[in-house]
């Protein structure tokens, strides 16, 4: 009954509640959130995808799932980054991606080194 749809939205309340402090206590302890690292690579998607479009040319059934560990530097430069794994089969791209992503600039932050992992999907558009 009421008492059932109450509870939902009592629960619903309090995730949003620690979802919120785990940001601020993200932003508190100095580290990096998922949310800054998705924007950076949004707006380096274009480099990256362009990247992917040459080398389907030489393979047009490449595709697959890439997972990188980079670390973000205090002054925002990537100082690693490496290949968690890869279902590409192309060392060649994934050189050159690993290459790509250590260009990014993230934004200065007073902070430790931060290390994460991002995966990449890449299929061909139909």
């Amino acid at each position: 009954g009421a008492t059932g749809l109450s509870e939902r939205s009592t629960e619903k309340v309090k995730a949003a509640a620690n979802t919120a402090a785990a940001k601020a206590e993200s932003k508190r302890s100095g580290g990096r959130d998922r949310e800054e690292v998705e924007e950076v690579f949004d707006r380096n998607k274009g480099a990256i995808y362009a990247l992917y479009n040459r080398a389907l040319r030489d393979n047009p059934a490449l595709q697959g799932k890439l997972v990188l560990k980079l670390t973000i530097e205090p002054d925002g430069s990537v100082s690693s980054c490496e290949v968690v794994s890869s279902e590409l089969e192309d060392p060649d791209l994934e050189a050159k991606l690993v290459g790509r992503v250590k260009l990014f600039r993230f934004e200065a932050k007073d902070t430790a080194a931060t290390t994460i992992t991002k995966p990449l999907d890449f299929f061909p558009a139909n």
